[in-house]
């Protein structure tokens, strides 16, 4: 009997948007290929997208899909739709595309040029292709074609994004402090010091902040260093080739760092013991740190093992941490006092860093409140898919099947 889908009849989708299990009826209905002729291809691309771990969900005015219009051309919107998280070369890609492996290879090669696919390259020099999320990965990946139709779209769409849930969850950055903030009593864990990240790694580059680059563009620019994300290890090959920063050696990196906190900025590493960068954000111009500001207890909203305590009987009310702090958490009262609200307090020892009279420190969290922090950046996805119900083992094995089959050459 042949498969169709009646139109009362719920679509129900695996991790990868392209398998679809569709439930037979006895009449009426839509064959598949009709059902896919009538549906919009960014709508399609919307949901796979959506499907991924950190999601894409959909908004009430519809701007997620004019981003996509914007960024996709219609055959490339149709080539995203055939890949998936698991890497793959262009002759397994070609045979869904039912195009030849040369011509398959030079669009895919395209799409990861402008950031809208992600490319892993071997020593050998072979190429494997995956879909990229929307964030973090094809928004950022924009940095070097921002305009302000852009720019306005984005910021329509951001609130939507950012939805509290799966943030909150398992958020895809976490926030440390540097190293100047943390009191030599406490026990640092290496994957909690900023330092030890640098130092464990070999290859770094600098890019331009997206968020201060875009702000800047709609003329409400912060002036802060925009040259503040650190990308390390293997991330490194694609933003060279992509021409999205500069190559540094381990000192600079580590002289970025300190740079960092005289401005002020959050350090905000992936959220994996193995972190793949480090973002340098300011609570002015950064989507994550803006919309959590939003909310009355952003300290609920971050993965972060410290938070700061405040000595008020030691306290010069010099005023100089509630400037610094990104987040709101230290004001002055009535009386001119400073005050301290750890509901707000996410950690970044940014008000440490410059209290001349030490009468702010940052204590570890108990261990009930500590956040658990993936081995590595794989596990923080797959956590993120489990918790949004989109890891299905069986289809997740389906789509590693239909990467190993292959077409010829040419």
């Amino acid at each position: 009997m042949p498969i169709v889908v009646n139109e009362c009849n719920a679509v129900k989708r695996s991790f990868f948007s392209d398998f679809v299990f569709l439930t037979p009826v006895r009449r009426g209905g839509y064959s598949l290929a009709a059902m896919l002729k009538r549906e919009d291809v960014y709508q399609r691309l919307a949901r796979h997208l959506d499907d991924l771990p950190a999601g894409f969900p959909p908004s009430k005015s519809g701007v997620e899909l004019r981003i996509l219009k914007r960024l996709f051309a219609e055959d490339e919107a149709e080539m995203a739709l055939l890949l998936s998280v698991l890497p793959e070369g262009p002759e397994s890609v070609a045979v869904r595309a039912k195009l030849s492996v040369a011509e398959t290879a030079r669009k895919l090669e395209e799409m990861s040029r402008k950031g809208l696919i992600y490319r892993l390259e071997s020593e050998d020099g072979s190429r494997r292709y995956s879909a990229n999320q929307y964030v973090i990965g094809i928004w950022e990946f924009q940095v070097n074609k921002l305009r302000p139709d852009l720019i306005q779209d984005m910021e329509e769409y951001l609130p939507t994004l950012m939805t509290a849930g799966p943030w909150k969850e398992t958020p895809q950055l976490r926030t440390i402090p540097i190293m100047q903030a943390i009191p030599v009593r406490h026990e640092i864990l290496a994957h909690e010091k900023a330092e030890d990240m640098v130092r464990g790694q070999d290859r770094f580059l600098i890019a331009p902040c997206i968020c201060r680059r875009e702000r800047t563009m709609i003329g409400q620019g912060c002036g802060k260093p925009e040259d503040a994300c650190l990308i390390m290890g293997r991330a490194v090959e694609y933003y060279e080739k992509n021409g999205m920063g500069r190559i540094i050696d381990r000192d600079e990196a580590l002289a970025i760092l300190k740079k960092a906190d005289e401005a002020g900025l959050v350090l905000q590493p992936s959220n994996a013991k193995k972190a793949a960068n480090i973002c340098m954000c300011c609570g002015c111009c950064c989507g994550v740190l803006r919309t959590i500001k939003k909310h009355p207890r952003p300290a609920e909203y971050v993965s972060s093992p410290f938070r700061a305590s405040l000595d008020e009987g030691t306290c010069e009310d010099c005023g100089v941490c509630p400037t610094r702090c990104p987040m709101g958490a230290l004001s002055r009262d009535a009386g001119g006092r400073v005050r301290l609200d750890s509901d707000r307090c996410i950690g970044c020892g940014l008000c440490v860093s410059t209290c001349s009279s030490r009468s702010l420190t940052l204590v570890r969290k108990p261990d009930a409140e500590q956040r658990d922090v993936p081995a590595t950046l794989r596990q923080t996805y797959i956590e993120m898919a489990r918790r949004r119900g989109k890891l299905k083992p069986a289809k997740l094995a389906k789509a590693w099947i239909r990467t190993k089959i292959r077409a010829k050459s040419g």
